[in-house]
């Protein structure tokens, strides 16, 4: 049987052994909403929002090293730790390493597992060994493009260990000979088919940063805007015509957006407007983001 139709019957949420390896896992829409936790509503805003819903705290951003950045480098097969072999062969056994083949069937959307090891720095001199799915892009005669999903554990610097710098959503070319496992994934009962959470769990939460420091956001990422409140007359006014953003649903004060992949890189910003028949036009946020590969 083709290796990419064996491992495909398996849900690649598996990999999560101990902690140790990357997921394609989506956290479940239905845990999310259970687990939400309220926070500050708005003060004065410009007309009675009573029907507005409170938002949920927005999630902590991952913090960017303040020095030494973090790099790494992807392995070979047997360049990996003996300890995440053995989880991968209890799951896979002798399905892995893929062949040329079923790499070379690889499509759009499925996930391919890979190990990466953190560079030691003067700060930071402990590596650190993970291994990372990502969502496959394009299949190459010597790579495979991707953006990276998670969960992932060791991205940033920790303690005396060196972060590997790959966040959610980070642009990735693994050499077809360090891909580990190929896998497709099977629609997750518990999702939503459109509208909010469809497309998977935020990788971070913004809140409109009035022109400060710009938050860095990938393509093919989903993303959840914090609204300080909502009306019905509220419109979106975008910085740049060859930027393209889906608005993939809403929930209470959370619009969900993701880029595309056609979208030009580099800084853009979304204005949110509220048409109020009495005030008129009222200035309600601003998100700015530097689009990055």
């Amino acid at each position: 049987m083709n290796v990419l139709k064996l491992v495909g019957w398996i849900a690649l949420g598996g990999l999560l052994l101990g902690g140790a390896i990357g997921g394609a896992l989506y956290v479940q829409y239905r845990q999310r909403k259970k687990n939400a936790t309220p926070g500050p509503t708005p003060s004065k805003p410009p007309r009675d929002t009573s029907d507005a819903k409170t938002p949920s705290t927005p999630a902590r951003a991952p913090t960017e090293p303040a020095r030494n950045q973090a790099r790494c480098r992807t392995l070979r097969r047997d360049e990996i730790g003996a300890n995440l072999i053995a989880d991968i062969d209890d799951m896979f056994a002798d399905g892995w390493p893929p062949t040329p083949e079923a790499i070379d069937d690889l499509k759009p959307g499925d996930v391919i597992v890979f190990g990466v090891e953190s560079e030691p720095t003067e700060d930071f001199d402990l590596p650190k060994q993970e291994l990372v799915s990502a969502s496959v892009l394009s299949v190459g005669k010597t790579e495979v493009r991707g953006r990276v999903i998670g969960p992932v554990a060791h991205a940033d610097h920790h303690g005396n260990s060196a972060g590997h710098g790959l966040y959610v959503g980070s642009l990735v070319e693994v050499p077809r000979p360090h891909v580990m496992v190929v896998a497709r994934l099977k629609p997750d009962p518990e999702m939503p088919k459109t509208g909010y959470g469809s497309k998977g769990d935020p990788a971070r939460v913004f809140v409109p940063n009035y022109g400060k420091e710009p938050y860095k956001v990938h393509p093919s990422t989903v993303y959840d805007l914090e609204l300080p409140y909502r009306t019905e007359e509220l419109g979106w006014t975008p910085s740049r015509e060859n930027v393209k953003y889906a608005q993939i649903g809403d929930e209470g004060l959370r619009q969900q957006i993701m880029f595309t992949e056609a979208s030009i890189r580099g800084p853009y910003s979304l204005t949110l407007l509220d048409d109020d028949p009495k005030e008129g036009i009222v200035f309600v946020g601003k998100w700015d983001f530097v689009i990055a590969e």
